[in-house]
């Protein structure tokens, strides 16, 4: 019983000295295993496409998508389209993008005219149809004389002849009417474009008709004017508009898609 008591006492003393008197209890730990962080991305794609290339021009980053726009024989007074435009954001991130529309890198110029028709200008300006010739010139205009209004299309005006609009799939206007003078080289906003969705434009052109009256002329009579010939001022009374035969305009239509999303501002601070 001496034996046991003396045992009893010293387990005591050790665990009142905090020696070895710790007493165990349970616990369970588990650990996460492959934790990573991606960054995201928009992607735009443009009637399901990306940028073409590399090529030989641009081997780094290729020749833009293929082209949405081709008039071939426009006219005044008429406007062409729809040009239907597809954009897609094929991006991983689920924020509001917002896609913007950019007309730019317009170059002017003469369009050859048939061969075997034409004359040749004066300055060494190429070969031009007769009606262009006498509206840049000057020359006759059914037996009148009209001075002409100078050279046009070789000056990049058809900028300021074209109109363009741009419509949602609803019929929304979303950009002009305006002249592609006017929007050259401005980022105009266009939609919101999420991951996974799809959003449609159309894009119209037309080329504005110019009449004598616009340039302070009056060599054919009015409706309503004495002498007025019906024929003959349909015939006659836009001859400045004969400026912008055979004269081109290229460009570039590009669409940028921009990740929309305000700074969140940290709770917390380590420190604070």
């Amino acid at each position: 019983m001496k034996s046991i008591f003396l045992v009893a006492v010293v387990v005591c003393a050790l665990a009142i000295a905090g020696i070895g008197g710790t007493f165990a209890t349970w616990s369970d730990s588990e650990t996460s295993m492959g934790n990573k962080i991606v960054t995201g991305s928009v992607d735009l794609k443009v009637n399901g496409e990306d940028d073409v290339g590399p090529s030989p021009d641009n081997p780094k980053w290729g020749n833009g998508v293929p082209t949405k726009v081709s008039i071939d024989c426009m006219i005044p007074c008429q406007w062409y389209g729809p040009f239907e435009v597809d954009l897609w954001n094929a991006g991983v991130c689920e924020y509001d993008s917002k896609c913007y529309v950019h007309f730019k890198d317009a170059c002017c110029g003469n369009a050859p005219p048939k061969e075997g028709s034409g004359y040749e200008a004066p300055g060494g300006e190429g070969m031009k149809p007769e009606p262009e010739l006498v509206a840049e010139y000057g020359g006759k205009v059914d037996c009148l004389y009209v001075p002409g209004i100078g050279v046009t299309g070789d000056n990049c005006s058809m900028l300021s002849h074209v109109e363009v609009i741009v419509c949602d799939a609803d019929g929304n206007v979303l950009v002009g009417p305006s002249k592609l003078v006017d929007i050259l080289c401005d980022e105009i906003y266009i939609c919101d474009l999420t991951p996974c969705q799809q959003e449609t434009i159309y894009m119209y052109f037309h080329l504005i008709q110019e009449s004598e009256e616009d340039y302070g002329y009056d060599f054919f009579a009015d409706p309503g004017d004495a002498g007025f010939d019906e024929l003959r001022w349909k015939k006659f009374n836009d001859w400045p508009s004969w400026a912008m035969m055979r004269d081109q305009v290229v460009f570039s239509v590009e669409f940028d898609l921009l990740l929309d999303v305000p700074a969140d501002e940290l709770p917390c601070l380590p420190g604070e």
